[in-house]
């Protein structure tokens, strides 16, 4: 498998250390030692046949030994137990260089494995600062999405990773930057350091100019839907992560058996059309919309991959739906036949984990997982997560903005680039609950894993159900409302793996700030208040207990909010928090900004 993973460098790079292993075996010959500390023990010559050997190939082939199993045999090169392999070369044989390149492709336990198998390799780990780096970035979980300036050494990288490790125990709450917003919006994000804030709606004229789309976007939305004479709306998304409008203008066809709707794809930042894009798509949705009954549309978006989620109710109250994934990049596509078409039970919410994986919240309280890896094909239902307790409303509220080298190519000046990413598996998603207020806290690892087969239930409609005793417990905290405090939800914002919570201080102006880090590797540190202990709380209904423990580690602190709590929106460096003047003025939402 690793063999596999560095064959083309191995045999570009043994070619050109053939010359050195020739001299230092004429060096041996001739009674000249080499390094002394490349290996413990002085291996013994063992007589070899009289034939002539095959000139030395340098070319790995399928049959080769695996490298782990080269590197296995550590222990009888140090007790003098093997024989020297003439003509072959090995990495304590080729130039240190070399030898740091080579380990530069492997993943970090495989570094660290090779550094154990003899003290050259583990001298070339141990004083080399870019296999350091690598090793420092596998144990936090994180990948680099940027490219670093020329001005930023891997050194300093390595030193801001190192002090990162350590720094949340220490978190002090001093804002760095303060905003007066004039709108009070619905959803905010922040992301590179900018706060994002949108809030939920349809234009109703299409060819209005009323709305300022820098600020005014959604990502679900509700609309009623008149056959004998539609009104067109625009419905508008925005990424700004990929500088992205996408505008969906609907109906542009109505029939008893759904309607359509075009899709335009523009840039924010001029408007125009986005250089990405082949052209507009339009878009069948397969639901029936009964005259002047509620219609719902949703949009998820990451990458290239954009998600559009349509459903509607009869005239006799029945709902149908459709969810239809694509690459927006490809554009031109009269998408007829390639989607997932329900009825009954409708999807609350729609979000990618991945350009390959979608999440979809199900009004009955499932997670519905979909593999969108191919979007010419239908998304394919994999499994369907059942949740213990469920409310009439319910939304996934972690961030939908992810990070990539794509998306931070823009991102010039060394004070504004955003370097890291934790690992998508080692995030955090979050179901949250309304009337009464409640949130899981779930570990993404669970929809990256190849889920067992004892785990399904072999007895639900098409073996695709997972029992919440299979799979939730241990991978999820559950937030009651008790929990959260006065302001509910609202006091409740996570980004990446951290999640943090506000909770009132009784007969005082303060709060309390909770933070907590779900990442194995902050766990496995132990910097803070590990929490361990399962908690059980009672659900959404009275008679249903809810246990769960998945660890954490927490620290909390005093912090003044003036003013009522809004939101709590944070990312992998910042955290804003936001909330309502508690005076009458022009200023609607009022935002500080912490270095995180």
């Amino acid at each position: 498998m690793v063999c596999d993973s560095i064959k083309n460098v191995v045999n570009s790079l043994l070619g050109c250390s053939v010359r050195l292993l020739y001299r230092q075996q004429a060096q041996v010959e001739s009674g000249v030692h080499g390094d002394p500390h490349s290996r413990q023990f002085e291996v013994p010559v063992h007589p070899t046949p009289s034939l002539t050997p095959a000139a030395p190939s340098h070319r790995l082939s399928d049959t080769d030994a695996p490298f782990s199993s080269i590197m296995e045999q550590e222990n009888s090169i140090r007790c003098g137990q093997m024989p020297s392999r003439c003509g072959k070369a090995t990495l304590e044989d080729i130039p240190e260089e070399l030898r740091c390149h080579i380990l530069g492709f492997l993943s970090c336990n495989e570094i660290i494995r090779c550094a154990s198998t003899c003290r050259t390799v583990y001298n070339t780990v141990k004083s080399s600062v870019e296999l350091q780096y690598a090793i420092e970035l596998g144990a936090q979980r994180l990948i680099q999405v940027h490219p670093r300036s020329p001005t930023v050494s891997t050194a300093e990288c390595l030193h801001i990773l190192r002090n990162k490790a350590t720094a949340w125990n220490s978190f002090e709450l001093n804002a760095t930057q303060g905003l007066c917003v004039e709108t009070l919006f619905e959803s905010n994000s922040i992301a590179h350091g900018q706060l994002m804030c949108s809030n939920t709606s349809i234009v109703e004229d299409a060819s209005s100019n009323t709305v300022d789309i820098e600020t005014y976007t959604t990502c679900a939305a509700h609309f009623q839907m008149n056959s004998a004479s539609p009104a067109l709306r625009t419905f508008r998304c925005l990424d700004e992560i990929q500088d992205l409008e996408i505008a969906i203008k609907l109906p542009i066809d109505v029939d008893p058996h759904g309607f359509k709707c075009e899709i335009l794809f523009h840039t924010i930042s001029t408007g125009e059309k986005h250089p990405l894009v082949r052209g507009s798509s339009v878009l069948t949705g397969r639901a029936v919309c009964g005259e002047g009954l509620e219609s719902t549309l949703a949009v998820a978006v990451h990458g290239d991959r954009l998600a559009v989620y349509v459903a509607g109710f009869d005239g006799n109250g029945d709902s149908s739906w459709s969810l239809h994934v694509w690459s927006w990049k490809q554009g031109n596509r009269n998408d007829q036949d390639v989607c997932v078409m329900g009825e009954g039970n409708e999807l609350y919410d729609i979000r990618f984990l991945t350009e390959e994986k979608l999440l979809a919240l199900s009004s009955d309280g499932h997670i519905e997982l979909y593999n969108v890896e191919d979007p010419s094909k239908a998304p394919q239902l994999q499994a369907r997560f059942i949740l213990p307790v469920h409310t009439e409303l319910g939304a996934f509220r972690h961030p939908s903005i992810f990070h990539s080298a794509a998306s931070c190519a823009h991102l010039k000046t060394p004070g504004d680039h955003w370097i890291w990413t934790t690992d998508p598996a080692d995030r955090v998603i979050s179901v949250v609950w309304a009337l009464p207020s409640s949130a899981f806290i779930i570990s993404a690892r669970i929809f990256f894993i190849e889920i067992p087969p004892t785990w399904f239930d072999a007895a639900s409609k098409d073996g695709l159900s997972v029992p919440w005793s299979s799979w939730g417990p241990q991978n999820s905290r559950y937030f009651p409302e008790e929990m959260l405090g006065r302001e509910g939800l609202r006091s409740l914002g996570m980004g990446g793996s951290r999640v943090v919570w506000a909770t009132p201080v009784t007969g005082d102006d303060s709060s309390q700030l909770h933070m907590a880090d779900f990442n194995p590797s902050a766990v496995a540190r132990g910097i803070g208040n590990v929490v361990r202990e399962p908690t059980t709380s009672t659900g959404l209904q009275p008679d249903v207990q809810v246990t769960t423990y998945l660890p954490f580690v927490e620290v909390v602190r005093e912090c003044i909010i003036s003013g009522s709590l809004w939101d709590i929106v944070l990312d992998e460096e910042k955290m804003a928090i936001l909330t309502q003047p508690g005076i009458e003025s022009e200023c609607k939402m009022e935002a500080s900004l912490f270095d995180m």
